[in-house]
C-alpha cells in the first residue's frame, strides 16, 4: 500500500497546465556547499539537515541532531542567499526544520514630477525611495525508513514573496525516497512540488510552480583510509523551458548533474563537479561535532559564486 502511496507522489503534479514558468526559480539554487561542490548530485547522497531541500527522504538517514547555516552573497553581491535548517532523528523517524531566504535592494521606486504628462525633457522620472525584494520559504520535513534500504520522506513548504510594495503566498509539498539495492549503492528520487505550489498574491495575481522530477543514484567506493564517492542526478521538469535547459523535447526538459567527492579518513574532502553542464568544486573539513565545507560555482554568463555553510551536531 505504502508503494501505491510513493508512486503517486510522482505521478499527481504533473498535470498543471496553468504552471508558470520559472516561478519557483529561487529554490532551485541550491543549498549546502557539500552538495554544491558536487554539481548538485546529491538526490542520492543526502543524509544530512539539508535533505528538506534535496530529498525529503535524506531525513530519515540523520543519525544525529544537526544543524547547518549557509549565507552567501551571490552573482556580485546582487543577491543573498541564507538557508538555515535543524535536523532531528527521533526513534523510529527523523524530523527536519528548515529556512530558506534570497533577497536583495537596489529597486528604485520613481515618480514623475507631473504623472499627468508624458515623460520628456521637463518631465523627467526622479527616485522617490530604494527598495528591497525576498523570497522566503519554510520547509517541516517528515523521514522514516521501512527495513534497512529504503527510506522515505514528505516535506509541506510555505513560501512568502515580497516584492517593493506587494507580497505573494503560497503551500506546497515535496515528496521523495532512497533505496539501496547494495552495499555502498544508492538510488533516490524527490519529486518536488508534487502538488503544484500555488502562490497568490495581493495583487490578484496567480502563479503555480510546476513539478520538478529529480532522479539519481550514488556509489561509494572506499579504500583503506579513502573513499570515493560517485554521483548523477538528473531534473526533469514539465513547463517548455526548452532552449534554456541542456535537453528537451516538446515541454520536458531536463538538466543533469555529476559530482566526485574524495575522501580522506573521513575528515578531510576534495569535491568535483558539473551543475547542469557548469564546473563546480569544493572541500570541506568535518571535525566532530563541527563541519565546515565550500564550494566553488561557475557561470556561464554572471560571476563565479562561493558557498561556506557549516554544520554541527548537538
Amino acid at each position: 500500500m505504502k508503494a501505491v502511496v510513493l508512486s503517486g507522489f510522482f505521478v499527481m503534479g504533473f498535470s498543471f497546465a496553468n504552471a508558470t514558468k520559472y516561478a519557483g526559480e529561487f529554490l532551485s539554487l541550491g543549498v549546502g556547499a557539500r552538495g554544491l561542490g558536487m554539481g548538485g548530485a546529491y538526490v542520492a547522497v543526502v543524509e544530512d539537515a539539508t535533505a528538506g531541500w534535496w530529498n525529503p527522504a535524506g531525513a530519515a538517514r540523520l543519525s544525529s541532531r544537526q544543524a547547518v547555516f549557509m549565507h552567501a552573497e551571490t552573482f556580485g553581491s546582487l543577491l543573498n542567499h541564507d538557508y538555515l535548517a535543524v535536523g532531528l532523528p527521533k526513534e523510529n523517524y527523523s524530523l527536519v526544520f528548515s529556512a530558506v531566504r534570497l533577497g536583495g535592494g537596489g529597486i528604485k521606486v520613481t515618480e514623475l514630477p507631473n504623472p499627468d504628462s508624458l515623460i520628456g525633457d521637463n518631465n523627467r522620472p526622479y527616485v522617490v525611495r530604494v527598495e528591497g525584494h525576498g523570497d522566503y520559504a519554510f520547509l517541516a520535513t517528515y523521514g522514516r525508513s521501512r527495513g534497512d534500504n529504503l527510506f522515505w520522506g514528505a516535506s509541506v513548504k510555505m513560501i512568502y514573496r515580497a516584492i517593493v510594495d506587494n507580497s505573494a503566498f503560497g503551500i506546497g509539498a515535496d515528496a521523495g525516497f532512497l533505496w539501496q539495492p547494495k552495499k555502498n549503492w544508492w538510488v533516490g528520487g524527490a519529486a518536488v512540488d508534487w502538488t503544484g505550489t500555488f502562490l497568490a498574491y495581493d495583487t490578484g495575481t496567480k502563479e503555480t510552480i510546476t513539478p520538478t522530477l529529480k532522479l539519481g543514484t550514488s556509489y561509494l567506493y572506499p579504500y583503506r583510509d579513502f573513499s570515493l564517492l560517485g554521483a548523477f542526478s538528473s531534473d526533469l521538469r514539465f513547463e517548455g523551458r526548452k532552449a534554456s535547459a541542456q535537453y528537451y523535447q516538446g515541454s520536458i526538459s531536463a538538466d543533469n548533474h555529476y559530482g566526485l567527492e574524495i575522501g580522506y579518513r573521513q575528515k578531510g574532502f576534495a569535491r568535483f563537479g558539473f551543475d547542469a553542464g557548469d564546473f563546480t568544486a569544493g572541500a570541506g573539513v568535518w571535525v566532530a561535532p563541527l563541519r565546515i565545507d565550500f564550494a566553488f560555482l561557475t557561470h556561464p554568463a554572471l560571476d563565479n559564486s562561493y558557498r561556506v555553510s557549516m554544520g554541527v551536531e548537538f
